[in-house]
Formats: structure tokens, C-alpha cells, sequence
């Protein structure tokens, strides 16, 4: 008896590890990670460690989670690697200086540029106008969070093509239209598409150039 309470003592934290881990926070350090992708604009969904041999498949990528947050947006550098944002080659954008065996790998990361989850859109080596991961609006506050979240990064683009939220439409029709509102303990409260009082949406937009973008952004409500 006194054995299989002994095992059962050093499984229990083992089993609340497992119960804990959650979307949130799905990485550590330097963690390999694939993600999921939009099968239309290539915006990154969600993201898991990479297991076994994975190597990612159709409408997905794979990045190195240099911060841990389980996302592939760094702002920072990878291992061993030069700097994002602007690659490591002779500025020519080819990335002859540092080569993977199936193709350019410009972060230096080990991931090739076409797997890569950097050169999806809103992520590190996209460039342009673009949005943060989440914009934090606070209990009373009066926020236009895509206004807000643009804000943040500096510049506004051209115009909003399309806002689309999966598996929750919570303040949707107020962040679509984009009419400013007053954040309430309804917001902190309420169960979003990503936990209490979070949602991701995903937003299309136009440049000044003609082109259009999508960039996933995280409405963490009184975070």
C-alpha cells in the first residue's frame, strides 16, 4: 500500500503539468514550434511544440520560439543566428550568406525561408504596415483596438478590408465597424476564443500601394 502511494504521490505533479499546459504558453526557449496557418492569407493561427519528426505540412509553418511564448514573433534573435528583420544576407534579400540545404534560411534558424514561419504575414521578416500581437485595453478604458493595435506599431493602413473572429463574435460588430467602446467587467469576464477575456481576430488590410495584408491580433481585455 505504502509503494503505490508513493507512485501515486510522484505522479501528482506530473498530472498538474499536463492539466496546466494550455494555448497560452505551449513553448519554452528555443523551442521548435509548428503552427497552423490561414489556408487563404497565410496569417499564423495557433501553435504546438513539434513532436518527433515533424516538419510541418500543408497550412502550416515552423519557427524557433527564441522568447518562449509559443508564438513565432521573436523581435529578437534566434540562437547562434544574426538579427531578424532584414535577413543575413549581402542585403541582396537571396540570403546567399547563409544557406539551408533546402533553401535560403535568412534568421539563420535552421528552418528554410519557404517553411519558415517568419515570412508569413505579421510575422518578423514581413515588414510593412502591421499590427503587434495583442493590444491590452484596461477595465474603463475607451478603445478602438485595431486603431489602437496600428497605433502601437506606428503607422495606419490604407484601409480595413475585413475582420473575421473564429468560434466567438464577442464585441465583433463594434471592432468591424470600428466604433470605439468603453471596456466593461463583461469583457474581462466573458469566455473569448482564447481564454477569459481574449480573443483573436484576424484583420485583411489595405496598404498604400494597392496591396493587401492579414495579421492575426490578440483583445486581451483587462490583461
Amino acid at each position: 500500500m505504502n509503494r503505490i502511494l508513493s507512485l501515486a504521490i510522484l505522479l501528482a505533479p506530473i498530472a498538474a503539468i499536463s492539466a496546466c499546459s494550455g494555448s497560452d504558453n505551449l513553448s519554452t526557449k528555443d523551442q521548435l514550434i509548428t503552427c497552423d496557418t490561414d489556408p487563404s492569407t497565410g496569417v499564423v493561427l495557433r501553435c504546438e511544440p513539434a513532436t518527433g519528426d515533424d516538419h510541418g505540412g500543408a497550412n502550416q509553418c515552423q519557427d524557433v520560439d527564441t522568447n518562449g511564448d509559443g508564438e513565432p514573433s521573436d523581435d529578437g534573435t534566434a540562437p547562434g543566428s544574426v538579427a531578424r528583420h532584414g535577413g543575413s544576407d549581402d542585403g541582396s534579400g537571396s540570403g546567399d550568406d547563409n544557406e539551408h540545404p533546402n533553401g535560403d534560411d535568412d534568421d539563420g534558424d535552421g528552418i528554410p525561408n519557404g517553411e519558415d514561419c517568419d515570412t508569413h504575414p505579421g510575422e518578423d521578416d514581413h515588414g510593412g504596415v502591421d499590427l503587434p500581437y495583442d493590444v491590452r485595453p484596461g477595465l474603463g478604458a475607451t478603445t478602438n483596438p485595431i486603431f489602437d493595435a496600428f497605433a502601437e506599431k506606428g503607422a495606419q493602413p490604407a484601409s480595413i478590408v475585413s475582420v473575421t473572429m473564429d468560434g466567438s463574435d464577442w464585441r465583433l460588430t463594434e471592432v468591424t465597424s470600428g466604433t470605439a467602446f468603453v471596456v466593461t467587467q463583461a469583457d474581462c469576464d466573458h469566455a473569448g476564443n482564447r481564454g477569459t477575456g481574449r480573443d483573436r481576430i484576424v484583420v485583411t488590410w489595405a496598404n498604400a500601394d494597392g496591396s493587401t495584408d492579414s495579421d492575426h491580433l490578440d483583445l486581451r481585455y483587462c490583461q
